[in-house]
């Protein structure tokens, strides 16, 4: 590892873990979306609904509209919106903010009573005596009675995680009936005062039917999927140039990488979302390029799925349906290896509303941020892993949810790799290996029907600390299958896989000769080069023999 060039200060500039506009305008980078914001905000009447995945920003967006709508552009100082022939020129209004995933816990008494409090202390401010007075009401009585004493054009209303409430009871349909008749009443007063508000702005995850937010409001404008707005959350390329050069060069240094090396790893690993299918470019995840660029010493790590951005409620509880699983699973490898026809979808399908229990498997992987979209007609879109942290995680999940997971013992040797890695012990990580497949993976699994999924298996199982693992790893000549890089060793794998008319022997001699003609792994100096073929028996269920490229004389 090299040296960083970077101060503790300096990093902190990085807005991580940062939901407040204010915050981030007043110490740290901001990327500045105002541009698209205005454009949003010019918006008068009709209400505007953006599903996302987590970590992606919906929390820091709608705190931008408050500031913007509540107090002007005292926090947008040197910002798009606040130069040029664009500039912001509206008024203040009297600005709702509410967080349902706030009360994401709580039953459905306790919802309405906690909405009731925060509707009457953004409306009145923290007057106790019209508090106490009031706080027995429903929520939709507390919004329609202020409505009623105000003029037209003059709240902003700005919900977050709408659906957070519901995706949190889908176990429990008591409760969760109760609550979506409580958010169908509250949006329908909503519909019913519409000529009372300036701005509506409502995120989620999921387009949930019955609540009246996609029934009453027949002026919704839903922009999840706008070309338009496909950028307004995420870091695209020419912003994390622009915003984020020193801390991807201070990330080179620390991995002794080259800088434009690190830009490549970073596109492989986190970028690749595309929310329209005629998206001008992709974007990355924010949350995980300002966790690596945080602290680049750990190396290019799965911070989506570690976060529980990758296991949200409404999707786990989904899987722990049988039924559900096994369409998860087709779905995904469908998807992972882009079977033809397989993995497209309607643009009609993806801006539908569902029963919250009953979303379309597809949908549901694409809301959650499993799967991303590209471009296949104008009418279709075709289904995408965006890139390796949401490959890794699908493989994550997968793992969890069944249950599969090798021993203590082995996985206890899996987390001390790097030892073996550095002595040069290719046969111990063989066994390793082998006894990680043994163990974590079932007897009816299909994953030992491609090469790249016992790979993926092996890669996600692989510490997150100690080396830097990557997986199709690029040169000029082709992709290694995967690398294994501590401070001293860089060992390359190559996986073949037997089958019919294919032998052990055949596959090992092609793996062996891929590594060595297509040199892969030689282009980091100073560490030790240590190559090796290892031959996968879908017969056996294991690998079945490896050899090291540097101790084999002829091949």
């Amino acid at each position: 590892m090299g040296m960083p060039m970077l101060d503790e200060a300096m990093l902190l500039k990085l807005p991580l873990a940062t939901t407040g506009f204010s915050v981030i305008r007043n110490s740290k980078i901001y990327v500045d979306k105002s541009f698209l914001i205005r454009k949003l905000a010019i918006t008068d009447g009709a209400p505007v609904f953006l599903s996302r995945p987590r970590r992606f920003g919906k929390s820091l967006l709608v705190s931008t509209f408050e500031s913007l709508f509540s107090r002007g552009l005292q926090d947008f100082k040197g910002l798009a919106i606040e130069t040029g022939k664009e500039k912001w020129t509206d008024k203040t209004y009297k600005t709702v903010r509410l967080d349902f995933s706030r009360y994401a816990f709580s039953n459905a008494e306790n919802f309405s009573r906690k909405l009731t409090g925060a509707l009457l202390f953004a409306l009145y401010g923290n007057t106790g005596p019209m508090i106490k007075e009031n706080e027995n009401k429903d929520p939709d009585d507390v919004l329609s009675e202020f409505a009623a004493t105000s003029e037209d054009k003059s709240i902003v209303l700005l919900i977050d995680e709408y659906d957070s409430p519901i995706t949190h009871h889908l176990d429990d349909n008591a409760e969760k009936a109760k609550i979506i008749a409580t958010l169908g009443n509250f949006f329908a007063t909503v519909k019913s005062c519409e000529e009372k508000f300036r701005f509506v702005f409502i995120t989620g995850i999921t387009r949930i039917a019955h609540v009246s937010l996609f029934s009453v409001f027949n002026t919704l404008k839903d922009i999840t999927c706008d070309d338009d707005y496909a950028t307004l959350l995420g870091i695209t390329d020419a912003e994390l140039h622009h915003y984020f050069d020193p801390y991807v060069r201070n990330a080179a240094a620390v991995l002794d990488m080259s800088v434009s090396d690190v830009y490549e790893k970073m596109k492989t690993v986190y970028d690749g979302f595309q929310f329209s299918i005629d998206a001008a470019e992709t974007v990355y995840n924010p949350w995980s390029v300002l966790s690596f660029l945080r602290d680049p010493k750990k190396g290019f790590l799965n911070y989506w799925y570690a976060t529980s951005a990758g296991t949200p409620t409404i999707l786990v509880k989904y899987l722990e349906n049988k039924s559900n699983l096994e369409l998860f699973s087709k779905l995904s490898y469908q998807v992972k290896n882009a079977e033809d026809g397989e993995n497209l979808v309607s643009l009609d399908a993806l801006m539908s509303k569902s029963d919250p229990d009953r979303i379309p498997m597809a949908m549901l992987l694409t809301q959650t941020g499993y799967f991303t979209l590209r471009r296949a007609s104008s009418e279709y879109a075709r289904l995408a892993i965006p890139n390796d942290e949401v490959a890794e995680s699908l493989l994550r999940l997968t793992l969890d949810i069944n249950h599969l997971n090798p021993s203590p013992i082995t996985r206890n040797g899996i987390s001390n790799v790097a030892g073996m890695v550095n002595a040069g012990d290719v046969e111990g990580i063989f066994r390793l290996f082998n006894a990680a497949l043994t163990e974590g993976i079932s007897a009816n699994a299909k994953a030992f029907n491609d090469e790249n999924s016992i790979r993926d298996f092996i890669y996600v199982l692989l510490p997150r600390n100690g080396i830097i693992k990557t997986r199709e790893n690029p040169n000029a000549r082709g992709f290694s299958d995967l690398e294994i890089r501590t401070n001293e060793v860089k060992l390359v794998i190559e996986f073949k896989r037997i089958h019919n008319g294919y032998p052990l022997k055949t596959a090992m001699k092609d793996a062996l000769d891929q590594l060595k003609s297509r040199h892969y792994g030689e282009t980091v100096q100073n560490l030790r080069l240590i190559r090796a073929a290892m031959v996968i028996s879908p017969e056996d269920r294991n690998l079945a023999d490896f050899r090291v490229l540097e101790e084999v004389a002829d091949i």
